[in-house]
């Protein structure tokens, strides 16, 4: 017997999100940034009336066209639905009760808007902070754009991009702090030159009176370290003799959320008003 592969998503999820579909162009520019064509349903005639269809029909129509068995098709669906959303929400005369219902039905389905436990909104948010405490900010949302793309439809990928957004991060906090960045520093040198250079190393950290902020810190450079060593086993960096298998989405996504966590204290701890300044760092204990 041939096992039939359910939607990712629902008849109730489409119809919320063709119901946030304010404008066609709107709706054209969301999908198309991912990828997908809108598909026009043409006007009909009626007793001599004509009858253009609405935005909304347009994207459901093009929604119940895509195989939403595909977690990589359901991820960009997902990425142009964050974008009406926001377009949505920022218009004058706004029925936030849409809103209320397209959260519902995506929760409902697996896929919540809401940032706690939503990979996809950390890797926005992350990009947000980026670009609020770097001058250039580029580098990072370049390996955001990637790892958004690869998170639900490639493991491996995304497991690779995640070391990817930790060397980029370590890097662009680097050169803010005005030291040197060579093209050959691996993760462990990048990681343990960043949190020195923001006196953050556990090593800097008094361990007589701040022992737990020393051992959590101590924790999340190893986690830090580990991304970097699950890629060198499991990612897309290197050439293999044969396919990678066995990578658990749920495993790319716990390597994702890692690396946003050590990137989103590095650039919290840069951002921080009276922080050390370029040539110097902080032992943990004042003077």
């Amino acid at each position: 017997m041939t096992d039939t592969k359910s939607p990712l998503l629902s008849t109730d999820s489409i119809g919320a999100i063709a119901d946030i579909a304010r404008s066609t162009r709107d709706a054209e520019r969301a999908f198309s940034s991912v990828g997908i064509t809108l598909r026009r349903k043409p006007a009909t005639t009626h007793g001599g009336t004509t009858v253009v269809p609405s935005t909304a029909s347009h994207v459901s129509t093009t929604l119940r066209g895509l195989d939403l068995t595909e977690p990589g098709v359901v991820s960009a669906v997902l990425r142009a639905t964050v974008t009406l959303a926001e377009i949505y929400e920022l218009a004058s005369s706004t029925d936030q009760s849409r809103l209320v219902r397209l959260r519902h039905c995506l929760a409902a389905d697996g896929f919540p808007l809401d940032p706690s436990g939503d990979p996809m909104a950390a890797i926005r948010a992350l990009g947000a902070a980026a670009s609020g405490v770097l001058p250039d900010a580029s580098a990072i949302r370049v390996e955001l754009a990637r790892l958004e793309r690869s998170l639900e439809g490639d493991p491996s990928l995304a497991i690779g991009k995640a070391k990817n957004l930790i060397e980029a991060t370590a890097k662009a906090v680097l050169a803010q702090r005005g030291q040197p960045v060579g093209s050959n520093l691996n993760v462990p040198t990048l990681v343990k030159k960043t949190m020195e250079s923001l006196g953050v190393h556990p090593d800097q950290i008094d361990a007589t009176t701040s022992p737990i902020v020393r051992a959590i810190l101590s924790d999340l450079q190893d986690i830090a370290l580990k991304v970097g060593t699950l890629r060198n086993k499991a990612g897309d960096g290197h050439g293999n003799t044969s396919a990678v298998t066995g990578i658990a989405a749920r495993d790319s996504r716990l390597a994702v959320r890692t690396a946003i966590a050590w990137c989103a204290y590095i650039l919290d701890t840069l951002s921080e008003p009276g922080g050390p300044s370029p040539a110097s760092g902080h032992s943990g204990s004042p003077g």
